[in-house]
């Protein structure tokens, strides 16, 4: 039983590294990993500590998942997530990618929120946030999806002429940008820098306002992680 265990493990690890992501390989990854820890146990029967400390950690796990956590602290969040995009500065852009090995536009903005809920859901022992980050990543979504709201992730702003034209009061760090034709997706940093994973020059790149780059010279729909908002109709009244 270990070869057919180690290659699952090999198997597992290959899927996790390799860029595009789809529904299939989600679906691979829920099936693969409660199958590896329950054939890890099995396998180290034998070694009664290994296998009972190999159980303890994947049940508390999963009990810690199952507590009803709190809602995040949406500026720690916000911090998390301006800090996650930036340290995907300089990753390849793939299409369909959802890692450091090569990300595209959705995936970046994405997996930017997913890495940050994440860490601060470990960071403050909250399953919360974690617990969301695992619902982002099973439901993943296109930049125009993002555009039109999907699953109530994103809640819409305003519209813009241009990227270069709106002011840094009008937007908030982690604020997005969806191009109107919903074909690219940016995220905001702050002090007028932006990232994206620029389809142009294949890579993720910070990019300052005003700029001659052709996804800031397009009419676009500025939203916000619905997650992010301190208080809906608040941020929404002084957006208006």
């Amino acid at each position: 039983m270990a070869y057919p265990w180690c290659a699952l493990l090999v198997l597992t690890l290959g899927l996790w590294l390799f860029p595009p992501t789809y529904r299939i390989i989600r679906i691979f990854f829920i099936i693969s990993l409660p199958t590896l820890w329950a054939s890890g146990v099995f396998l180290l029967r034998k070694r009664m500590l290994l296998a009972i400390a190999l159980l303890s950690a994947g049940t508390v796990l999963l009990a810690f998942l199952c507590l009803p956590g709190s809602e995040p602290d949406r500026s720690r969040l916000r911090e998390a997530y301006v800090n996650a995009l930036k340290r995907y500065e300089g990753t390849l852009s793939v299409w369909g990618g959802e890692n450091r090995i090569g990300i595209d536009c959705s995936g970046l903005v994405r997996n930017g929120l997913i890495d940050a809920n994440v860490r601060l859901g470990l960071r403050t022992l909250n399953p919360n946030p974690i617990r969301s980050a695992l619902s982002m990543w099973w439901n993943d979504c296109s930049a125009r999806a993002l555009r039109d709201g999907y699953k109530d992730l994103t809640t819409p702003l305003f519209k813009a002429e241009s990227i270069n034209s709106i002011t840094n009061s009008a937007i908030a760090p982690g604020d997005i940008a969806v191009t109107v034709d919903g074909v690219h997706v940016l995220a905001y940093l702050g002090d007028n820098h932006w990232i994206e994973a620029d389809p142009g020059v294949m890579r993720t790149i910070v990019v300052t306002t005003p700029t001659e780059n052709r996804w800031f010279k397009v009419p676009v729909q500025i939203l916000r992680w619905t997650q992010l908002l301190e208080c809906r109709n608040q941020d929404l009244e002084r957006t208006r």
